[in-house]
């Protein structure tokens, strides 16, 4: 997947969703999935991205509270009066549904990617065995044209 794909690529009404590349571009879908689960301070996201790194990188205030304010300034997430960090209504009504749907579509066509891969491999006859799955599958998506 291109870093742009993670959750940059469309516009969002008068926003632009466009990831940043660059010095924080990689760390800004880290961030939006994590609140996904539910809001953090900037202390807790810097704790939870070391604790799920299992202690390679542990971003600093730096990365992490710039980036809250550009994700605010965006209306991607707002600040809550406790101060955590939330998605805002808007984001979770109109983005993340998109994403949802994007990243099957994504996932689909790798996993489709390493079974042409497969195919021509010296371990085509591993996908023999599933001659009738691919094929219920290439009609019940024939079907969604």
């Amino acid at each position: 997947m291109a870093d742009e794909d993670l959750l940059g690529r469309r516009g969002f009404g008068d926003f632009s969703w466009r990831m940043r590349l660059g010095r924080r571009g990689w760390l800004r879908p880290v961030v939006i999935k994590m609140l996904e689960n539910g809001p953090m301070n900037g202390m807790q996201m810097m704790d939870r991205i070391q604790e799920v790194s299992h202690g390679w990188w542990r971003p600093s205030p730096g990365s992490i509270y710039p980036l809250f304010d550009l994700l605010a300034r965006e209306g991607v997430i707002k600040k809550r009066r406790d101060g955590k960090y939330e998605l805002s209504a808007r984001y979770r009504d109109e983005v993340a549904p998109e994403d949802e749907t994007e990243d099957i579509f994504t996932n689909m066509e790798g996993n489709v990617s390493y079974l042409e891969e497969l195919s021509k491999s010296s371990k085509r006859s591993e996908l023999a065995k599933y001659r009738k799955r691919i094929k219920s599958l290439v009609e019940r998506l024939s079907v969604l044209r």
